[in-house]
């Protein structure tokens, strides 16, 4: 869909910008109504217990407070898989994770809520707690075991990769071996059949022989805590490296990091006890999931729930479902309007933030560069309920690049920490961080530079990808050449200062839209979409519905209408939104326009080639007497003497074709020796946009998510105590870029049209965030001569890397547990736990009671061995 415009393309001011400099904008916390109590979560004080009791007598009977929820006012008759984060959104009998919802307290205001917490007693019974994903597969970890089953991986962004699966086979493409096992406990009979690999880690090594087939092993390794395992394999990897010139093998740790939303979670709740209907108004990325999610976990008739989306702020992935069950179940409960906001703790300890992982990977090439194969074996953190983007980490490991061999073998594995959820391209900077370092340091022993080598290999058009699907039409390597003509590579280096490079791609989602188009009385055009606008694309949905119209943008106003009223429209994730909807808006101008068109033609008895739309109203070419205005026009068809039928266009779009965005980055930076502070210097960044419908919202995109993707290279991870305690649950202790450590970051905008999107746009929001996390360590590399396996790449562990700090007896790297895990008695209580079942006893088992979230110890009982 690609044509000469004159409005598409411009770098027009958002239409809401002068609603959000000014204040003027609602968001969800400005969401207010009569009667409005306020909710506060109390969370688990531990990362793995039995929930004995709950006594909420105290709580309830403080004066100011609504209700009281646990687990066992959850919806009676309905049925809720308890191994899905969705649907386990208030404990029952086990938590989890530590900051777990137990229980909830609806009260007058926030401050008598706090205080009820405090007069809940828990009693608990404390379990072994794993909170490392290598730890939690060996043979003897505590298992984390839901009632229900699990979740296959990130539904919303997987669904386009087992789409194009399904399509690929129906059209009698080209497919490759994959091995896709989900709750792969059950097949622990089979796995001593299975041939063992050495991947060459220390840490995975040792967990491979101790991961012997046990009671609750999974996974073909007998690896315990799989939720989901998933093998893609093409050609044959050993012959591969066989014919290789040059093996590069390492292995790579990225911890949990938050998506960094300015906005809180949060949602308000009321509940129509005579109507039976309940009106929430969420934070989110997508009103109707959220409308269809609440419906089933409370049990609802889905016409009977209804969501507002107020404006955003942020969402990254993370805004799916988290809250608006909870708070739904609390005003349903106390017939009370209710509002629940997170705290910024609650956010770093008991939310939904990016996956920790541990990738080993093997890549090998000839003396000419070309590559010859790729192995990996890789260990997503999925926290305490499965929804990791596992399978998307191990797919873009290779979908970068032409490996012909390829053997990825990918487990999700359970930990006792919050659970995870999408960030920006989910797995994205996982990848890169491993792939994009092994292309370096291949190019570096062959004696090509990183960006000739990656100009050789680069995919294209019909390579066949990891998960057996061809490649479309890709503008990966007109990046590669746009990059290579930018003149910071005629920049000099000076000492300690290096330069990095690094590619990422993202498929996106493309999911059916609609969207109707009215004519007003004053002559503008209200486009109705049902989709929400987190990064400007109403401003573009205008554009796009003013050049598919004929008229300038003051005509057009967008209007995001609530789940009750708005034609369907695509969660904004997966970077689909303008993509999707932009077809479906040209389609219901289109029909909009044809119905002017037939009118026009009618009352000025010409034909339909000789009318004209404008700014002013409609006239024919041929004869300037015949002409009306808009509000003419208007009169014609909606007034209360109409002639004609009301202008009313519809447009649907049905499921697009895939248009992958690909972005580069070359960053310059400098490496204070005596401190291992980084500076970066200069940052260009480029990205294959299709068409570019607003640039500036463009370039806003590709900046906003490389600077993400540098916070999760230089600054950015969620530290746990081996308690399961978030220690830097603050944004005071939570380290995240500021304007302070960021220079210009300039950008190239490559336009490599579409086949299927609006005027040949493609997906956009995403793929910048990716190339950062492999840029950065190459350009450290290059500084200092060393290479550093772990983000973030943070002072300590440059100072470590070169040998001038020692690592501390009793710290791990990570700076968060200890080498040696210390229990509450000095000793570490998991593996202990762990050899008496060995030797098949029970381990001690002790009753906790804690008041609310004082967390005093009230009374200890053992029972006997």
């Amino acid at each position: 869909m690609t044509a000469e415009t004159q409005i598409v393309g411009q770098p027009l001011p958002r239409v809401d910008a002068r609603d959000k400099v000014t204040g003027k904008a609602v968001f969800g916390v400005d969401v207010q109504l009569p009667g409005m109590t306020y909710m506060k979560v109390l969370g688990s004080a531990y990362a793995h217990a039995e929930i004995l009791k709950i006594d909420t007598t105290r709580a309830e009977k403080l004066p100011g407070v609504v209700g009281v929820i646990t687990g066992k006012d959850l919806p009676s008759g309905v049925e809720l898989n308890f191994g899905s984060r969705g649907h386990s959104f208030l404990a029952r009998d086990k938590v989890f994770f530590l900051g777990e919802a137990v229980a909830v307290v609806a009260a007058v205001d926030v401050h008598t809520a706090e205080e009820a917490l405090a007069l809940i007693n828990v009693t608990y019974r404390p379990l072994p707690a794993v909170m490392e994903v290598m730890d939690a597969i060996k043979s003897d970890a505590p298992v984390i075991q839901h009632p229900g089953e699990a979740s296959s991986d990130m539904d919303i962004h997987n669904a386009d990769v087992a789409q194009e699966k399904a399509e690929d086979k129906e059209s009698g493409g080209k497919a490759m071996q994959v091995d896709e096992t989900a709750n792969v406990k059950d097949e622990a009979a089979h796995a001593e059949d299975v041939e063992r690999t050495d991947i060459g880690d220390t840490d995975i090594r040792e967990a491979a022989e101790l991961a012997e087939v046990a009671e609750h092993g999974g996974g073909e390794a007998g690896y315990r805590n799989v939720a989901n395992h998933i093998v893609f394999k093409q050609g044959d990897v050993q012959q591969g490296f066989a014919e290789s010139d040059v093996i590069v093998e390492n292995t790579y740790r990225m911890s949990q990091v938050h998506q960094g939303y300015l906005e809180l979670q949060n949602a308000t709740a009321s509940w129509d006890p005579v109507n039976q209907q309940l009106t929430m108004w969420i934070s989110t990325q997508s009103q109707f999931y959220e409308r269809q999610h609440a419906a089933e976990v409370l049990g609802l008739p889905i016409h009977k729930v209804k969501v507002i989306t107020p404006e955003v702020g942020g969402g990254f992935g993370a805004k799916f479902g988290l809250v608006g069950p909870l708070v739904g179940l609390v005003a349903m409960k106390t017939g009370r309007p209710v509002k629940h906001i997170y705290t910024r703790h609650e956010e770093l300890q008991a939310s939904n933030p990016a996956p920790a992982s541990q990738i080993w990977i093997k890549t090998g090439c000839k003396k000419d560069g070309t590559l010859t194969a790729i192995e990996a074996k890789l260990f997503v953190d999925t926290g305490a309920y499965s929804g990791s983007p596992m399978s998307i980490i191990a797919i873009m490991l290779a979908q970068p690049y032409k490996f012909p061999n390829i053997l990825l073998d990918g487990y999700e594995v359970l930990t006792n920490k919050q659970s995870v959820a999408a960030y920006r391209a989910p797995g994205g900077p996982n990848s890169a961080f491993a792939i994009e370092q092994q292309i370096d340091m291949l190019a570096e022993k062959v004696g090509m530079s990183p960006l000739d080598f990656r100009l050789l290999n680069a995919s294209e058009e019909g390579v066949i990808r990891p998960d057996g699907t061809p490649q479309p039409k890709i503008g990966l390597k007109a990046v590669l050449q746009a990059v290579k003509k930018h003149r910071i590579w005629q920049e000099p280096l000076g000492p300690n200062q290096g330069r990095g490079l690094a590619i990422g791609g993202w498929g996106g989602g493309r999911g059916p839209a609609s969207a109707i188009v009215k004519m007003e009385g004053d002559g503008t055009f209200e486009v109705v979409v049902g989709t929400v606008d987190l990064t400007g694309s109403n401003t573009s949905f205008a554009q796009i519905a003013a050049e598919s119209m004929g008229l300038p943008v003051s005509k057009i106003r967008v209007t995001r209408a609530d789940t009750e009223t708005a034609p369907f429209g695509p969660a904004a994730g997966g970077s689909q939104v303008t993509y999707s909807m932009g077809v479906a808006i040209i389609k219901a101008c289109e029909d909009a326009k044809a119905q002017l068109l037939q009118i026009a033609a009618k009352e000025f008895e010409t034909g339909e080639d000789d009318i004209v739309l404008s700014e002013v109203g409609v006239h024919s070419r041929s004869n300037a007497d015949k002409k009306k205005s808009w509000p003419q026009w208007h009169e014609l068809t909606s007034g209360f003497t109409a002639k004609y039928a009301p202008v009313l266009g519809r447009g649907t779009a049905e499921r697009r074709k895939g248009a992958p965005g690909y972005a580069a980055l070359v960053a310059d930076l400098e490496v204070d020796p005596e401190t291992g502070i980084v500076k970066l210097l200069r940052l260009v960044a480029a990205q294959d946009v299709g068409k570019a419908i607003n640039r500036m919202s463009v370039e806003g995109q590709i900046q906003g998510g490389t600077v993400q993707g540098l916070g999760i290279a230089l600054w950015e991870e969620i530290m746990y105590g081996p308690d399961g305690r978030v220690r830097n649950a603050s944004l005071l202790d939570y380290r995240k870029a500021t304007a302070q450590d960021l220079p210009f970051i300039d950008t190239i905008v490559v336009e490599q049209a579409s086949e299927d999107g609006p005027y040949g746009a493609k997906i956009v929001g995403e793929p910048s965030i990716i190339p950062p996390a492999g840029a950065i360590p190459n350009a450290i590399a290059h500084a200092i001569g060393v290479r550093i396996f772990e983000l973030p790449i943070n002072p300590e562990r440059i100072m470590r890397a070169l040998g001038r700090v020692q690592q501390y007896d009793g710290m791990s790297t990570r700076g968060a547990e200890t080498t040696k895990r210390n229990g509450r008695n000095g000793r570490d209580n998991s593996s202990s736990n762990g050899r008496a079942r060995a030797k098949g006893r029970k381990p001690a088992r002790k009753t906790v009671t804690v008041h609310g979230e004082r967390k005093s110890r009230k009374t200890t009982t053992r029972t006997p061995r």
